[in-house]
């Protein structure tokens, strides 16, 4: 009985799109649902991230492309002769006497030490520093890396898009659920009223002398079983709004009323098309496969590393004993490397991106197989669950019958209580299975569509919820 309680009643009439639908106050619509849900939801915030972070990775990729300009101050102090005398070359502040010209008098001193060139003392030097790097041959190593960045930026867009198909597909399953447990609220209901009827019908024939004082008494347990049964689905209502609240964060103590209920349009396509579009059009499929680009430019960037590097760079700086601004200079570099061995470091990271492209195609391919056999798996449930659905229907109509008679026979005396009562639970369970087979119908149908890829809101319609 408990699996029954996540039933749901489908309207088959198709309405307009639920963003079109104006909910009333203290009402919740399933886009106003899904809608927080996406805003709130911890997995919608973490695929945002990863959308982020792979956004940020392109631009960090495409600056690598444009030339840089840095900017730096140092200050150093030395009293090495050989530092002493390039601070005061870079300030334009050198002399004679920094060769010792006052200790030179003539030939005969050519072999005296001079004390200024060879112990200058304490020198410093302030160097402010501009410079210019422009890429201009990296091996390709600068591209690769920002085909990957790009690679990783669409994986995570389909990844964004999966996420959502997989919350609102969780989303409208807390939707139906409430109104699930609402219908099998109603079947109690329907269960008490006539439990009701029968212990004043028994009692009216117990007066009269027609049946025991037993009949009764199993009348009244019936009641009170059926009044118990009832309080189990307010109870499994009051999960179902919980689990609701909580997916679209809504605080425990506000009340939810349903606006609408819900069906799902499936598109006009046999097996072989659904299978197709569930490899081509599923985004968790489409995420893995840009993966593998991803990984592919990664081998480009490894073998980059192979060739030879040229950049040029353009530098001025500024060299004083003080703080004062100095003497300006320019560099310009033509700077060309080429690691020529590295005892396999190389090797070892081209390697290694190789076997990263096999993982990823792996991945894929897994995640293909993986979506056919859920398209599969997810056709057979939705024809299932029309024919579960179409009999369920067949059936209510056969049990009410059947209900009808054993009440009649039960007044005219020719049947028992316990006969009458069977019947009653027999309608009172196809009751319940036609609210659970409309429920499986819609989440097979969502379950189906989720498979593709294609479950989006304008896939579902709504009709106005029934007081």
């Amino acid at each position: 009985m408990s699996s029954l309680l996540l039933a749901l009643t489908v309207s088959p009439a198709e309405a307009a799109n639920p963003a079109d639908t104006a909910s009333s106050a203290g009402m919740l619509s399933l886009d106003q649902a899904v809608h927080r849900a996406l805003a709130q939801t911890p997995e919608m915030l973490e695929a945002r991230a990863r959308l982020d972070e792979a956004k940020g990775g392109v631009r960090e990729a495409r600056g690598h492309l444009l030339p840089s300009l840095s900017a730096s101050l140092m200050g150093s102090g030395s009293d090495n002769p050989l530092n002493v005398f390039g601070m005061k070359l870079s300030q334009g502040k050198a002399t004679f006497n920094d060769f010792g010209a006052n200790q030179f008098l003539g030939p005969q001193s050519l072999s005296t030490a001079p004390d200024n060139l060879n112990d200058p003392g304490w020198y410093r030097n302030y160097q402010t520093k501009l410079t210019l790097q422009i890429p201009v041959y990296n091996g390709g190593q600068i591209w690769g890396g920002l085909a990957q960045a790009r690679a990783y930026l669409a994986a995570a867009r389909q990844g964004d898009v999966a996420a959502r198909q997989h919350l609102l597909f969780e989303v409208l399953g807390a939707y139906a659920g409430v109104g699930a447990a609402q219908a099998f609220v109603g079947v109690a209901g329907k269960a008490i009223a006539a439990a009701d009827a029968y212990v004043k019908l028994s009692e009216q024939l117990f007066a009269q002398g027609v049946v025991s004082k037993s009949d009764v008494l199993r009348a009244k347990l019936h009641l009170a079983n059926a009044r118990l049964q009832s309080q189990e689905a307010r109870n499994a209502l009051e999960n179902q709004l919980a689990r609701l609240r909580m997916m679209v964060g809504l605080p425990a103590d506000v009340p939810v009323r349903l606006a609408q209920r819900v069906s799902v349009v499936l598109p006009a396509a046999d097996l072989t098309a659904l299978r197709r579009q569930g490899v081509t059009d599923n985004p968790g499929v489409r995420a893995r496969l840009l993966q593998v680009e991803a990984a592919r430019a990664g081998v480009d960037k490894a073998r980059a590393s192979y060739l030879p590097h040229f950049n040029i760079q353009i530098s001025r700086e500024w060299n004083s004993p003080s703080l004062d601004g100095g003497r300006p200079s320019y560099t310009v570099a033509g700077v060309l490397t080429w690691n020529v061995f590295d005892f396999g470091a190389r090797r070892g990271a081209l390697d290694g991106a190789e076997a990263r492209v096999m993982q990823r195609q792996a991945e894929a391919r897994k995640a293909r197989e993986q979506t056919v056999l859920a398209v599969d798996k997810a056709w057979r449930e939705v024809r299932l669950a029309a024919i579960r659905e179409s009999t369920r229907e067949q059936a209510i109509g056969e049990a009410a019958e059947a209900e009808r008679l054993a009440r009649l026979r039960y007044e005219k005396g020719v049947s028992t209580i316990a006969e009458l009562l069977a019947s009653q639970a027999e309608l009172d369970k196809t009751r319940s299975q036609l609210v659970a087979a409309r429920y499986q119908a819609v989440m097979a149908r969502a379950g189906l569509l989720l498979a593709t890829g294609r479950l989006s809101l304008s896939a579902l319609r709504t009709s106005p919820a029934q007081p």
